[in-house]
């Protein structure tokens, strides 16, 4: 069984546009699944979200999507997430639509996949905190001692970076962020070959300079919003 993992796309369709470029070259055996984050920061959420809801994408719950539920049900003021997180949360709220948000409603906020007898833990934090949870690459990975130690991987999401660790038996992978990275090395995705217990991360190409001119017109360039995209290692 192969899985295609990606993770924390925020609204950037146009790295999520090359990432379903991809796909094809897979073949139609692989799993694909989405560690969450649908919303935050960029604007083509409403799109992603049709695509993977479509598509039966596998997907599981990030802080992100939360926020923008616990918006829509009055515990927490859209205007807080605008200041923290840029103008793509009120423009959400004008864009997705009721079908994309029963179909969030209903994620759940972790998945464990048993195959070929390898057995796989997927969120978007943490098994601790499966929402906000995060694992860097320098989190002691002894304090998920009692919880994964089934577990042949352990796949999270949430802090943007590229993780490939292993404590005792369990490999604890993160496929890095698809939409905003914070590690200097590009849009991300992983792919989990097990029954060949093999991994890599493969990064897409797209045009930048197309998402800087949306943040450009929606966000009056808020530099937050662009220089991460450019980061460098």
């Amino acid at each position: 069984m192969k899985l295609i993992i990606f993770s924390d796309v925020h609204g950037n369709r146009y790295a999520f546009d090359a990432f379903i470029e991809d796909l094809p070259s897979y073949g139609r055996e692989c799993e694909i699944i989405f560690l969450g984050d649908f919303f935050g920061y960029y604007y083509g959420t409403n799109e992603i979200i049709d695509y993977c809801r479509r598509n039966e994408l596998s997907c599981v719950l990030g802080n992100h999507d939360q926020y923008f539920l616990d918006a829509l049900d009055g515990r927490i003021s859209i205007e807080e997430l605008v200041n923290k997180y840029g103008k793509s949360y009120e423009l959400a709220l004008e864009s997705v639509t009721n079908e994309n948000i029963e179909f969030l409603r209903q994620l759940d906020k972790s998945k464990i996949i048993t195959s070929v007898n390898k057995k796989v833990y997927l969120c978007h934090g943490s098994p601790l905190d499966n929402l906000e949870g995060r694992i860097y690459p320098d989190t002691a990975l002894s304090v998920f001692d009692n919880v994964v130690s089934e577990f042949d991987y352990v796949v999270t999401g949430h802090t943007h970076h590229k993780i490939d660790r292993t404590y005792k038996n369990t490999v604890f992978l993160n496929p890095g962020s698809l939409g905003q990275p914070r590690d200097g090395r590009g849009c991300s995705y992983l792919i989990l070959d097990l029954k060949k217990d093999v991994y890599d991360f493969y990064v897409v190409n797209y045009e930048i300079e197309k998402l800087e001119n949306e943040i450009d017109r929606l966000d009056n360039g808020w530099s937050k919003l662009k220089s991460v995209l450019r980061r460098k290692p």
